[in-house]
């Protein structure tokens, strides 16, 4: 083991310990089957970051269909037409099994 390497392990280890036990418990579910005190921290890293970042998208488009209204001067066709296009682009088995 090199000075580089001895330093890296210790920076997962402080970052598994300040990360609290509910996020470790992700990363651990995220970095299944590996240990997460096997990874090094850019790994660690990138798992979180596009969790969160599937997430945000997901709660953006979900908030995104759920505030459409039909506007006054838009036919009904083109608003069915609209609600048809956002609904294609979400997995409404997703919120099923949220609810």
């Amino acid at each position: 083991m090199t000075k580089k390497d001895v330093k890296g392990d210790k920076i997962v280890a402080d970052f598994l310990k300040f990360i609290g036990g509910e996020v470790y418990s992700l990363i651990k579910t995220l970095a299944y089957p590996e240990k997460p005190i096997s990874l090094p921290y850019a790994t660690l890293k990138e798992l979180l970051l596009n969790h969160v970042k599937c997430t945000s998208f997901e709660c953006r488009e979900r908030a995104k269909f759920h505030k459409m209204i039909r506007q006054n001067d838009q036919k009904v066709s083109e608003f069915i037409l609209e609600l048809q296009k956002q609904a294609a682009k979400r997995n409404f088995m997703i919120d099923f099994m949220c609810n």
